[in-house]
């Protein structure tokens, strides 16, 4: 499990990636971006934003196909780890 060593608020969150306090608000009410208590995001998750940004400018998605194109994307993420590790074996 990772450690998480810091943590930003929503306005801290958008300031950092350059865009709206209600674009961050819109990727935690669609489930894209998660934190403590829905206030407090890890600092990391600033590439997640990067990524959204680039999937809405990049292939025309709204937050919806951002949300679906980023499930598949973790998805997977997370077959090929487990992939490798089923090669190591």
């Amino acid at each position: 499990m990772s450690q998480v060593l810091h943590t930003l608020t929503v306005q801290e969150l958008a300031a950092r990636c350059g865009v709206e306090n209600q674009f961050v608000e819109q990727l935690v009410e669609l489930g894209i971006l998660e934190g403590d208590d829905r206030s407090r995001f890890a600092s990391e998750l600033t590439l997640r934003v990067y990524r959204c940004l680039r999937l809405q400018r990049d292939l025309g998605l709204n937050l919806e196909g951002v949300a679906l194109a980023l499930e598949l994307l973790d998805r997977i993420e997370r077959l090929e780890h487990e992939l490798s590790g089923l090669r190591a074996h």
